[in-house]
């Protein structure tokens, strides 16, 4: 159980922001995927298992969940498709700590914020122009496979 949380934070900011689904519908997809293994019949599964009822809901929601979960997002996000980019001008930057959080000139990624940041330590410039790579996964959530900023013209 202990593992299932540490995948879902690892998973939480690795390949979640990266998935452009909105935060809420992952949550639902979390949350149901935490409650399937639940309607699975607990004499057949969970009291062989030698577990009490509780334990097999406290395992259902704190591993099985997460690691589903998990398990979908990274299949989604490496096994996507053709990979299109597109080159957007870049309105303003804000940064928070160490992470620069783009805003396009045509609200490109709006309503994915955690999609259009990226680490300051990652590129040496800021630029007024970002490559972002799209392409859609194999589960059929689009996914950002890169992005890179430049500075365009002279």
């Amino acid at each position: 159980m202990v593992l299932g949380i540490f995948a879902a934070l690892f998973t939480l900011f690795t390949a979640a922001p990266w998935t452009l689904i909105e935060p809420a519908v992952l949550f639902r997809v979390f949350i149901g995927l935490c409650f399937i293994g639940n309607l699975l019949p607990y004499i057949r599964f969970g009291w062989r298992m030698g577990m009490e009822r509780l334990e097999w809901f406290l395992f259902n929601l704190l591993a099985v969940g997460p690691w589903l979960t998990c398990i979908l997002l990274w299949l989604n996000y490496l096994g996507h498709g053709p990979v299109t980019t597109a080159d957007h001008g870049v309105a303003s930057v804000d940064q928070h700590g160490g992470v620069l959080y783009y805003h396009f000139t045509d609200g490109y990624l709006q309503e994915y914020p955690h999609a259009r940041a990226i680490f300051r330590d990652l590129y040496p410039i800021i630029g007024d122009r970002m490559h972002v790579s799209l392409a859609t996964g194999l589960l059929g959530v689009p996914v950002v496979v890169r992005k890179a900023p430049f500075v365009s013209g002279p």
